[in-house]
């Protein structure tokens, strides 16, 4: 895994660039359009990502903020003014770490709500990272079929994806996979990877070991993100394949999404 924030800043940088360029042209229609995030239009992801961006700043500078109220101005705008002031608030987040010094990024320690402890700089640009990758597949995916996650961002978010499987599977229900403990092998392209993937009383994605396994899945690194996300529809697969005991669409219900 890369441990460098550097690289996951320069990253999350193209991650801005992309969205600000397609904010820059986006129509009215385009703004209200569906998104391929349930029930948030266009706008609505954009206005997700930039309240995010607004409270993710205040963490890394050690500012207070209340979240309900960054949440109740952001909900208030209207789509022009969500896509705007997305573009506004994560060039300053990115920018933020952007101008940190190296001894800064070295004891940068970001505590997130949803974690006991807190995070150095790399792994608190890498969840940013996830997420603004995720929401602009659910942005660029309304408009084009074929779209797939940024390959600067696949290449490094597949090798957290062990942790995040690991964590999403505390909070998804039992019943969402299969009755019986099954393992599958799992292989990756651009990057390759090799898992395996365990789905039954838990959920785990590790590195491959060579034992047995009920089927395999091969995939892009970029739609076992997705997969994991809950983002890889049917006719959005990108190649992927699967052979033996489990299905693909066994394996959408096992990933809900979030």
């Amino acid at each position: 895994m890369e441990h460098d924030a550097r690289v996951w800043i320069a990253a999350l940088r193209g991650a801005h660039e992309r969205l600000a360029t397609f904010v820059a042209g986006a129509s009215a229609d385009d703004l209200v359009h569906p998104s391929m995030c349930a029930d948030w239009n266009v706008a609505q992801v954009l206005s997700h990502l930039g309240s995010g961006a607004e409270i993710g700043r205040a963490t890394v500078t050690g500012t207070p903020v209340e979240n309900a109220e960054v949440w109740e101005r952001w909900n208030a705008m209207d789509p022009a003014g969500m896509a705007s002031s997305f573009v506004s608030a994560d060039g300053r987040l990115v920018g933020r770490y952007e101008g940190l010094s190296h001894d800064e990024l070295a004891t940068l320690q970001v505590q997130l709500p949803f974690l006991p402890a807190p995070i150095d700089a790399a792994g608190a640009a890498g969840f940013r990272l996830s997420e603004v990758s995720l929401h602009s597949w659910d942005v660029f995916g309304a408009f084009d079929p074929a779209a797939t996650l940024a390959p600067d961002a696949a290449a490094l978010l597949v090798d957290r994806l062990p942790m995040m499987v690991r964590f999403v599977g505390r909070f998804t229900p039992r019943e969402t996979r299969p009755a019986q403990d099954t393992t599958i092998r799992v292989t990756t392209s651009d990057p390759e990877r090799h898992y395996e993937l365990e789905l039954g009383d838990n959920v785990d994605l590790r590195q491959a070991s060579g034992g047995a396994a009920a089927g395999e899945l091969t995939l892009p690194a970029e739609a076992l993100l997705r997969l994991a996300a809950g983002r890889l529809a049917p006719g959005r697969e990108a190649g992927a394949s699967i052979s033996g005991a489990i299905t693909l669409h066994q394996l959408r219900a096992a990933f809900p999404g979030y």
